[in-house]
């Protein structure tokens, strides 16, 4: 497929992040003239115990019962179960699956969404909060000796041989490449050291880190499992957060690796010296710019995906979910170059909020689709969105300009929990 041009003038950048702070300047004002009442406005909101956003300040009070004032994370339309988007970017591409996100990586602006915050099960997508967990937990050239669990797994594995030993760096290629189930449990024990349970609690931990708050997991490799699921904007979160570390962006961008064979308790051998594993990743070597991340098959999840390519300096994320067809390969390439085509020229539709909490970043992290969105808005503009309340920053370790502006702008929704139970078991396509 050819190569789409793809203009984002530094202006046009400027202009929208500008236009983000106006609209946070204005929200913020309105708190302070007649909103929702403030008691620190030094304060940002933080995770409340039921794991979203908290409206930051005292409840409100009057006549009535009080109802609990949660926004969407990522903002107030992503709480639609059907397609987002701004009528000025046309058709959007055939899409056959539950859910998606279209998003620009670098500011975090999500152009276009399909029920982003909708629950279904991940596939091997949800590797990449495995990996996100433990990368800043093992060296490379660490070793780890596989066991009989490891080896049993159900479902693609790479190979390993229960009692011997192989490097970390191996098994981080097997998992990116080959998706294999086997080095998946296997890194998530090395990381824990050796207990499973802990491991899985700590990609909890990770997750809400990350405002995953969709995101519950059971196994490390997202087999199918009861109550295992993830959505398109975790993913999202998940695909953004490892383009930022360097250490991952090597596997994700490699088509072939040599896998250790596997010998005896004799050191006989029993399989070739090396095995050659490939990439999942159809688009690979064939999509331009194509830089990762990491597909996912189940047969109940179908077919799942993040993908991202980058091209003059953007970079564009997308996350697809529920797809039934092998399809899902060129679908995610028609989403990319729309992508390209209408990022800057679209209005979002919301944002894929920071982290709470910065991350261990390897010493290779280049600060890769990271930056601070104040250094892109000029003059009196700047000083305006530095006096504002609430944090402006855009990177993997900065408060979330988007909670800001969405909460201010006084988008709160009830949040219920029949919508979810309703969707623990996702539709059978």
């Amino acid at each position: 497929m050819g190569e789409l041009t793809s203009p984002a003038p530094a202006s046009r950048r400027r202009a929208r992040l500008l236009r983000t702070a106006v609209v946070a300047g204005v929200g913020a004002a309105a708190l302070g003239l007649g909103g929702l009442p403030v008691a620190d406005a030094s304060v940002t909101p933080s995770p409340a115990p039921n794991g979203q956003l908290a409206v930051a300040g005292p409840p409100i009070t009057g006549p009535g019962p009080l109802l609990p004032m949660t926004p969407t994370i990522g903002g107030p339309r992503l709480a639609d179960q059907g397609a987002i988007e701004d009528p000025a970017g046309g058709p959007m591409p055939f899409f056959d699956g539950t859910s998606y996100v279209i998003a620009d990586a670098t500011t975090g602006e999500i152009l276009a969404a399909k029920d982003p915050h909708g629950l279904f099960r991940p596939a091997s997508t949800q590797k990449t909060l495995l990996a996100l967990t433990m990368l800043p937990r093992l060296d490379e050239d660490d070793t780890y000796t596989a066991d009989a669990q490891d080896v049993s797994v159900e479902g693609t594995r790479v190979g390993m041989a229960a009692g011997e030993t192989y490097k970390i760096n191996d098994l981080w290629y097997a998992l990116f490449l080959r998706s294999g189930n086997d080095a998946a449990m296997g890194l998530a024990k090395a990381g824990a050291g050796g207990d499973l349970a802990k491991a899985i609690r700590m990609e909890m931990d990770e997750a809400h880190r990350l405002q995953a708050d969709d995101t519950t997991v059971v196994n490390p490799s997202g087999l199918d499992a009861p109550g295992q699921f993830s959505s398109a904007y975790d993913l999202a979160l998940f695909g953004r957060a490892l383009l930022q570390r360097g250490d991952a962006r090597k596997y994700m961008i490699t088509q072939h690796w040599q896998f250790p064979g596997n010998t005896t308790a004799t050191k006989q051998s029993v399989d070739p010296a090396t095995i050659q594993v490939n990439s999942e990743n159809r688009l690979l070597g064939k999509y331009p710019g194509i830089i990762g991340v990491k597909p996912g098959y189940t047969s109940l999840a179908h077919n799942t995906d993040i993908v991202a390519a980058q091209r003059d300096g953007e970079t564009i994320l997308v996350t697809l979910m529920g797809v039934p067809h092998p399809t899902i390969t060129q679908e995610a390439a028609a989403f990319l170059d729309w992508g390209f085509a209408h990022d800057g020229e679209v209005d979002p539709v919301g944002q894929l909020v920071d982290p709470l909490s910065p991350s261990v970043v390897s010493p290779e992290d280049d600060g890769f689709a990271s930056f601070s969105a104040l250094d892109q808005i000029p003059g009196k503009a700047a000083a305006v969105a530095r006096a504002l309340p609430i944090s402006l920053k855009w990177s993997a370790a900065s408060g979330g300009l988007a909670a800001a502006m969405f909460v201010t702008a006084g988008a709160a929704r009830v949040v219920g929990r029949r919508r979810y139970r309703r969707r623990l078991v996702p539709p059978q396509l």
